[in-house]
């Protein structure tokens, strides 16, 4: 679901509803974050832990999946659990607004814009160097993507992908299209 504009979601305790991300765009994040094996994948609104379970199974990443609704939560433990990868998934039961991200080399988000103006302060504080942050349809209010990426979703949609790569730390305002950088 899309709402258009920097308007507040009709759930005001989420910061944005659900909407799945086809696997073919979900696998297209992932590669154009260059997700590598044993990073961590961090994936804000986790839905039902599909970023999360293909990282984990196809890039060899672990992940951290942070989803306020505790139906999805239970969903994704259960596959999670089913798929034998509770050892590189934990899943996080609560708001993102109040969650550490200082341990992700990539953030996956697909939100409304005006969950990303909400949430921008927030990520700002836990921005680091080689840190990549890719998100679906919508871009980060204030920040130029390095690059950005159409791709195709088995439901015939078309979804724009934007990528940030922090190249220094503490200057979040500076993006390089080029992977980590040590």
């Amino acid at each position: 679901l899309h709402w258009g504009g920097p308007e507040r979601s009709p759930d005001s305790k989420t910061l944005s509803a659900y909407e799945g991300t086809p696997l073919p765009v979900v696998e297209k994040m992932l590669e154009f974050a260059q997700v590598r094996p044993n990073e961590v994948v961090y994936d804000l609104g986790s839905g039902d832990g599909r970023v999360l379970i293909m990282a984990a199974q196809k890039f060899g990443a672990r992940g951290v999946g942070i989803e306020i609704d505790s139906h999805y939560v239970g969903e994704s433990e259960a596959k999670v659990w089913d798929l034998g990868l509770a050892d590189r998934i934990q899943l996080v039961h609560g708001d993102v607004l109040d969650q550490d991200l200082s341990l992700a080399d990539v953030i996956t988000i697909y939100m409304t814009p005006y969950a990303l103006w909400k949430l921008r302060p927030h990520l700002e504080k836990f921005l680091h160097q080689g840190m990549r942050i890719v998100t679906v349809v919508d871009q980060v209010p204030g920040w130029k993507p390095a690059a950005t990426v159409t791709a195709q979703g088995d439901n015939q949609r078309s979804y724009r992908l934007s990528l940030y790569v922090v190249t220094q730390p503490g200057q979040w305002t500076s993006f390089s299209k080029f992977g980590r950088t040590q």
